[in-house]
């Protein structure tokens, strides 16, 4: 059930968020404003980089994994030996580019760009947890990773060197985690699948790559999405103003790990019935509706608990983050209204209009940002203010024209 499997990912998202608060009050009280924008920087702009390893390839299995039976076993080996190949090299390459574009630290660099890519080569593993009925799994996987590097950082590190060790070992074990549930829980109870299998099963790692290309990119929009203003405040100010976006931005992510979780279920949830679509309009118009409770109660919470929570957690910053913080909640409403509507494309039958939306929003985000960072009296406000844009663009689109195009020939 839907319900249930975003209960579970939700619910790991609400401790990893404990989790990250953790983290970030050690990082914001051992290191100095710069030097915890640097590294901030530094771990976003890897995670836009490995996306290069995952290619769209779990976005495949999360789709057809129900349906793929034991025939799953041989699409996560290749899945699984791709990855793997492109992690050794591209690793190294990430860490030496970031460096160069941002300065800071190159052994750091190097163990932050190996850890955001241990963390990538987790998700096939989770998203088969996730397609067959095992969303509890994937929220224990998920909770490792984060909570490794919390009680490292709490009980063992105390420079820059160790917090970047730690934040390696943590996606580490959550994939080793992730490898040995599947192929000990999961994988021995798997049946020849009885009915018509999906093409997955049988595509060689070339046609499998080109599969996975727009969910590639798809995935790619995902990360860029949420990191693209921070990095641009980190090439056109100061490390300084990206450590208050940041603190800010801890603040929205509260709300948007839930989205996360609940685009992810939807996915697979959709995907039962993407050749039914009589089906498909009424899972469509129940997802609809419950974005639509889901928007009020978390605006509320949002407002309620934020400016207590940044005063308590980071004092040095309370006063700076309260307003970039309440333009990003308008953020986070538009992206949750955008959720049913962009994860029905997905599994539409054109899925390039997905990717299309997603980077002509991130485009816009680009342009504005381009625009208003260096314009504004305060830039940290400039970057928020185009991520409102951008995010409005995204649902209005979404909704109103791509989503309803693919339920057409079922409401005719």
């Amino acid at each position: 059930m839907p319900q249930r499997d975003t209960l579970w990912l939700s619910g790991a998202d609400a401790v990893n968020l404990l989790f990250g608060i953790v983290i970030h009050v050690v990082l914001t009280r051992a290191l100095l404003s710069d030097e915890y924008g640097t590294f901030i920087l530094l771990l976003d702009f890897f995670h836009v980089c490995v996306i290069l390893v995952d290619l769209g390839l779990p976005t495949l299995i999360g789709r057809d994994g129900e349906r793929l039976g034991s025939r799953l076993n041989l699409v996560l080996h290749k899945v699984s030996r791709i990855q793997a190949s492109l992690l050794v090299v591209g690793c190294v390459v990430f860490a030496y580019i970031g460096f160069n574009l941002f300065g800071g630290w190159i052994g750091p660099a190097f163990l932050l760009s190996l850890g955001a890519g241990m963390q990538v080569l987790a998700y096939a593993h989770r998203a088969a947890l996730r397609a067959l009925g095992e969303a509890r799994l994937e929220a224990l996987v998920r909770i490792i990773d984060r909570g490794v590097v919390a009680l490292l950082m709490v009980v063992w590190a105390n420079d820059l060197f160790e917090f970047a060790v730690v934040t390696l070992l943590g996606p580490t074990c959550a994939f080793l985690t992730a490898v040995s549930i599947y192929w000990v829980k999961v994988a021995p109870r798997l049946a020849e699948p009885e009915e018509t299998v999906p093409e997955t099963a049988e595509m060689e790692m070339g046609d499998m790559v080109r599969a996975g290309l727009p969910f590639l990119l798809a995935s790619a929009a995902l990360v860029v999405n949420v990191r693209v203003e921070k990095l641009l405040l980190g090439l056109m100010t100061t490390p300084e103003d990206v450590a208050v976006f940041q603190i800010a931005w801890l603040g929205f992510i509260a709300g948007y790990g839930p989205i996360l979780s609940l685009r992810a279920v939807l996915l697979s949830w959709f995907g039962e019935v993407r050749d039914d679509l009589e089906r498909l309009a009424h899972r469509y118009k129940q997802a609809l509706f419950a974005c639509a409770i889901l928007c009020p109660v978390g605006g509320l919470i949002a407002l309620g608990v934020g400016p207590f929570a940044f005063e308590a957690l980071f004092p040095e910053y309370a006063e700076d983050v309260k307003r970039p913080f309440y333009g990003l909640m308008l953020v986070w409403l538009f992206q949750a209204m955008a959720s049913p509507s962009l994860a029905i494309i997905q599994v539409g039958k054109r899925p390039w209009n997905y990717t299309r939306i997603l980077w002509a929003g991130i485009v816009i985000d680009i342009l504005l940002c381009l625009w208003l960072i260096p314009t504004q009296p305060d830039p940290v406000a400039g970057a928020v203010g185009a991520a409102c844009l951008a995010s409005l663009f995204v649902f209005a689109v979404s909704f109103a024209g791509f989503a309803r195009s693919e339920l057409k020939p079922a409401v005719e």
